[in-house]
């Protein structure tokens, strides 16, 4: 079973968008994935085909099998959860109380079978950034050819090796840079940059900026479902061939 932590170290670059359509398209493969939506914004759910008056989640249900939501995507995912200021301060304390708190209830999954776990995070550090490191095999870090998102990339690895130092299954992080310009000088420069540096592993491609994205969202639907042949559809098969062929 693959954990998949999905980081960031700014908010806006499409993180949750991806760990969605990288889900539906390794289900229309036939990989058993679960989504885990350990973000409060809660997003998940609108990607992932959730009833809109669902207020069911983890922040008070918690992660198990009982827990378990059937997206008509084909993939099995557990949304964080509607909750009250209070809810999400009782829930950040029981993280901190139990820093293996995610990492214990991800492995009462293990029954499943699951191919791949995906664990969606908030931006920056964060309890559950920390929590989410703790439990994954590999973080996959989302960010934008920009240079507010390379300047916080040092910074998220620092995050991240602080945090992975002693979880004895993580194999390591890759940076993926979404939301591509096809023009923009600026953009291919800050791409040129991210993948000069041979101290950050990188997937080898990018997922280009495609308008047939956040329209997809729109209709509550992966983009490979709603346009398969658009370029964005196109590039998220090339991650899923590249997660399978790791």
């Amino acid at each position: 079973m693959k954990i998949v932590s999905f980081i960031a170290g700014k908010g806006g670059v499409g993180k949750s968008t991806v760990c969605a359509n990288l889900a539906a398209v390794l289900a229309k493969r036939n990989k058993k994935v679960v989504v885990i939506d350990f973000d409060p914004q809660n997003s998940q759910r609108l990607h992932l085909g959730l009833n809109a008056d669902e207020i069911a989640g983890l922040v008070r249900e918690g992660i198990d099998v009982s827990s378990l939501f059937d997206s008509p995507f084909g993939m099995h995912f557990i949304p964080f959860g509607r909750a009250t200021e209070l809810d999400l301060e009782q829930f950040r304390q029981q993280l901190a109380n139990n820093p293996e708190w995610l990492r214990d209830r991800v492995a009462s999954l293990a029954v499943c079978e699951f191919d791949y776990v995906f664990i969606d995070t908030p931006a920056g550090a964060s309890v559950y950034v920390e929590q989410a490191l703790k439990a994954a095999t590999t973080a996959i870090v989302v960010l934008l050819p920009d240079a507010a998102s390379f300047v916080t990339l040092e910074k998220t690895k620092q995050l991240i090796a602080h945090h992975t130092v002693s979880n004895l299954q993580y194999q390591g992080s890759f940076c993926l840079v979404n939301q591509m310009p096809k023009e923009s000088r600026l953009a291919h420069q800050m791409r040129d940059a991210i993948f000069a540096d041979k101290a950050t592993p990188v997937v080898p491609l990018v997922i280009h900026k495609d308008p047939s994205v956040p329209q997809s969202l729109a209709y509550e639907r992966p983009v490979t479902e709603y346009q398969a042949s658009s370029i964005a559809s196109l590039d998220f098969q090339h991650l899923a061939d590249w997660l399978l062929e790791r």
